[in-house]
């Protein structure tokens, strides 16, 4: 006859044990795989679509042929649309010279072309005279005007150098002293045309001849030389360049003292605002995009703020994407874009160029 035996009890550190080799890893597996899987679908789900958020940007460029003069724009400098930005000085002063000089010889005719005429005509002959007189010193100060524009250019340009030890001093003394000179002689042939209209304004009213200047022939004549020279003058006078649109200076091509060339870029101007999202979709797509698809937008900042939205549009074929948008280690990645507008952001700051992941709810 067997006799009974009782088990021997197991020690709670036994217990321990085995719950800790056999039990313990299983439940750790198991809860790690559900916070992983509800990471995945909150968090980390694979987007459908990478997009990029885009701003409005413009280039300001050279609208002719010439240097560039008071450019003193920098990069991150704030402009508003329609701020001077600087002025183009065009370079065809053999052309204005060699037209003045043709106005100055025809003026020059018409007083070598007038009768003598004494007795009550002295005062127009007067009159004309001073015409002439004005015109030839309008036409010089036009030139010397010329003069000037192209010694700051080359005295800022040079004094740019000189701060940096690039040239000599004497070199640097010659070009401000040039353009100083001119700039006195400017004044003064500005002051003489003053003087000069102001007498012949009060001659012009004593003699009533205001009235009759389009009767009289060398008056008439005189006036036509004068419109001529208005005519030349406007058009070789220096051009303004204005800010296309108001932002941030991204980068400047040319710097004061550089020649331009007609439609060469001079600096481009972006906005800080974003305008939109142009998302990409690769291939294959698991899902059709079309225009009115709601989409989910998600940040890439710390705690993934998203926002809905929706596709606009669709892009007309696939194409290459941009290097930051592909995928690690990828050498040529395309997809098809699509333009998400920005809308309800709520309290999520979007900057432009900031790259965000787009989910695709059909």
């Amino acid at each position: 006859m067997s006799k009974q035996y009782k088990p021997i009890p197991i020690p709670f550190k036994q217990w321990v044990r085995e719950i800790r080799v056999r039990v313990l890893p299983f439940v750790v597996f198991v809860g790690v795989g559900i916070a992983v899987a509800f990471l995945w679908t909150d968090k980390v789900a694979s987007p459908g679509m990478i997009g990029v958020v885009v701003a409005d940007s413009s280039s300001v460029s050279s609208p002719d042929n010439g240097f560039l003069a008071n450019f003193y724009a920098q990069p991150f400098d704030v402009v508003e649309e329609g701020q001077l930005l600087g002025q183009i000085i065009r370079e065809d002063s053999l052309f204005l010279n060699a037209q003045l000089n043709l106005i100055r010889s025809e003026i020059d005719l018409i007083r070598e072309s007038r009768e003598p005429i004494t007795g009550e005509q002295r005062a127009r002959m007067d009159l004309e005279e001073l015409k002439i007189e004005e015109i030839n010193t309008r036409i010089s100060l036009a030139r010397t005007e010329l003069e000037q524009r192209q010694a700051e250019a080359d005295y800022r340009r040079i004094e740019e150098l000189w701060e940096r030890d690039l040239v000599a001093e004497q070199e640097y003394e010659i070009a401000r002293t040039t353009f100083e000179l001119l700039t006195v002689q400017v004044q003064e042939f500005t002051e003489l045309v003053s003087y000069l209209s102001e007498r012949i304004d009060e001659l012009e009213e004593f003699t009533g001849y205001r009235d009759r200047a389009d009767r009289d022939p060398v008056l008439a004549a005189i006036k036509v030389q004068e419109q001529r020279m208005e005519a030349l003058l406007a058009e070789s006078a220096p051009i303004p360049v204005y800010a296309s649109m108001s932002g941030v200076i991204k980068s400047v091509s040319l710097k004061r003292g550089e020649y331009a060339r007609a439609g060469e870029s001079i600096l481009q101007i972006e906005s800080r605002e974003p305008s939109h999202i142009v998302g990409y979709l690769r291939q294959p797509f698991t899902i059709e995009p079309q225009a009115g698809m709601e989409v989910q937008v998600r940040t890439r900042k710390p705690g993934r703020a998203f926002f809905d939205s929706r596709i606009e549009q669709l892009g007309g074929h696939i194409q290459v994407m941009e290097g930051q948008l592909q995928r690690p280690g990828a050498i040529f990645e395309s997809g098809l874009p699509v333009k998400v507008p920005i809308t309800d952001t709520g309290d999520i700051q979007l900057t432009p160029g900031e790259i965000v992941d787009i989910v695709l709810r059909p």
